[in-house]
Order: C-alpha cells, then sequence, then structure tokens
C-alpha cells in the first residue's frame, strides 16, 4: 500500500518537470523568433540610416549585424550573471536598455521623417562600431570574471571541507592505565610504580594474608614452610629464646653436678 503514493508522487514529479521544461522551451523559442523579426524588420532603417551617414554600401550591411550581436551578448550576460554582484547586473541591464533606445529612437526619427544633420550623423556611425565592441567586451570581461569568482568560491569550500574532516577527532582507544575517564585500579604491589602506575593510585595492602596459590589447589604450600622443615630436620634458629636459655641452664647444672661428684 505504501508503493502506492510513492509511485503517485514520482508519476507528479515527472509531470511538472516535464512542463516546466516545456515552458522554458516555449519562452526561449518566443524569445528567439521575436529577437529575428526585430532584427528583419530593423535591418533595412538601420542600413539606410548608415547610407545617408556616408557609409559605403557594402559596409553599412554590417551595421544591423554589429547592433544585434552586441544585443544578443548583452541579453546572454544578464542571465549569466543572474547571481553576480548589484553592478554587474546592473551594467548588463543598462547595456540591454542603451542599445535598444538607440536602435528604436534611430528608427522612430527615420521612419518619421526627420532630416539629421549630416556631420553629427556621420561622426555617431563613424564611432558607433567601436562603442559596440567596448559594451560587448566589458560584458565579457564581467561574465569571465564572475565565473572565476564561482570557481575560487567552490574551491574555496571544497578546502574547508577537507579540513573540517581531516580535523574531526577519531576514535583512538586508549590503554586502560591511561583512561582518564575510568576509575584507577589499586595496587597493593610495591613494585607497581616501576610498571608505570601512579604512585596516587598505590594502596596499604590488606592486613589479611592472601591465600597462596598452593591453597588454591588444595596441597600445602612448600615454600612458605622454613628451609629446615623443607629438609626434614628441626629449625634450630625459628626455637624461642626460653627453649634456648633452659637448655643453657640445664648443660651448665649438668656440668656442675659432675664437678661436684670428681671432688668428692
Amino acid at each position: 500500500m505504501s508503493e502506492l503514493p510513492a509511485a503517485r508522487q514520482s508519476r507528479q514529479a515527472d509531470s511538472k518537470s516535464r512542463l516546466r521544461l516545456t515552458a522554458i522551451i516555449s519562452v526561449l523559442t518566443g524569445i528567439a523568433l521575436l529577437a529575428g523579426g526585430a532584427f528583419l524588420l530593423s535591418y533595412a532603417r538601420i542600413h539606410e540610416m548608415a547610407l545617408f551617414a556616408g557609409v559605403s554600401p557594402s559596409l553599412a550591411a554590417l551595421y544591423p549585424l554589429m547592433f544585434d550581436i552586441t544585443l544578443l551578448i548583452a541579453c546572454v550576460a544578464a542571465v549569466a550573471l543572474r547571481g553576480a554582484r548589484w553592478w554587474m547586473r546592473g551594467y548588463a541591464a543598462f547595456s540591454i536598455m542603451i542599445l535598444l533606445a538607440v536602435v528604436a529612437v534611430g528608427e522612430a526619427v527615420h521612419s518619421a521623417g526627420i532630416s539629421l544633420p549630416y556631420g553629427p550623423t556621420a561622426a555617431a556611425y563613424a564611432i558607433m562600431p567601436w562603442a559596440l565592441f567596448l559594451i560587448g567586451f566589458s560584458l565579457g570581461l564581467l561574465v569571465l570574471r564572475y565565473l572565476r569568482t564561482i570557481r575560487i568560491r567552490a574551491r574555496a569550500a571544497r578546502a574547508v571541507a577537507g579540513t573540517a574532516t581531516a580535523s574531526k577527532p577519531s576514535a583512538v582507544i586508549l590503554p586502560a592505565d591511561q583512561r582518564s575517564d575510568r576509575p584507577r585500579l589499586r595496587s597493593n604491589d610495591p613494585h607497581a610504580a616501576d610498571a608505570g602506575v601512579s604512585p596516587v593510585a598505590l594502596t596499604p595492602a590488606d592486613p589479611s594474608p592472601s591465600p597462596s596459590p598452593s591453597q588454591h589447589f588444595g596441597r600445602p604450600d612448600v615454600t612458605s614452610a622454613p628451609a629446615s622443615q623443607q629438609l626434614g630436620r628441626p629449625d634450630v634458629t625459628s626455637a624461642p629464646a626460653s627453649q634456648h636459655r633452659h637448655g643453657q641452664a640445664h648443660r651448665h647444672h649438668h656440668r656442675a653436678g659432675d664437678d661436684h661428684a670428681g671432688s668428692s
């Protein structure tokens, strides 16, 4: 049941994308048709004005082409500079308005039969090719600068992302004696300091004796017995001092008795 709404949503998204693509194609086609019609209708008037300004018939046919090419460059630059700074977008829009205004005013004056002075008209047509070249070249430089800015931003964003990924702390498992978030183990071994255990962790040994390994296995501890018992003979050094003094007194008394008997 859950697959049906998903399929329906995907079909709706596909239909919307197709409609959007159709609308874009229709708009672009209409703009191209309008531009072609304006070029055809304005070609004859611009050509006549160029002839009136003293331009040769072979060169006068280039003026309408120059106007239309410059206008096309300005339109493409205005579309390419949509995310640029305000003065870049303003310059592209201003160029389009200036070109359209010059062409529209010139054709209107020529169609109305208003005679323009020969000198200013010839000077304007002599300067016009270089003015059109300056507009087109400056718009091209703005587009290239904006594209370079986009590449620099993308490179900086990738560098920042790589730095953030490299500086992300990795999960390192420390040894048990180096973990600060775990309680330290208490050690009763006096030699634990040599093994790397902190003196703070050392605590006094428990007074109760710990069982030897032999007691764990149920057999007597031979290593804990005195050496004399391990060899099967009594331990003289381990006898109490009172027994030792009693034996000396007994030997002294016995020796005194022998001396008394010999004297009698």
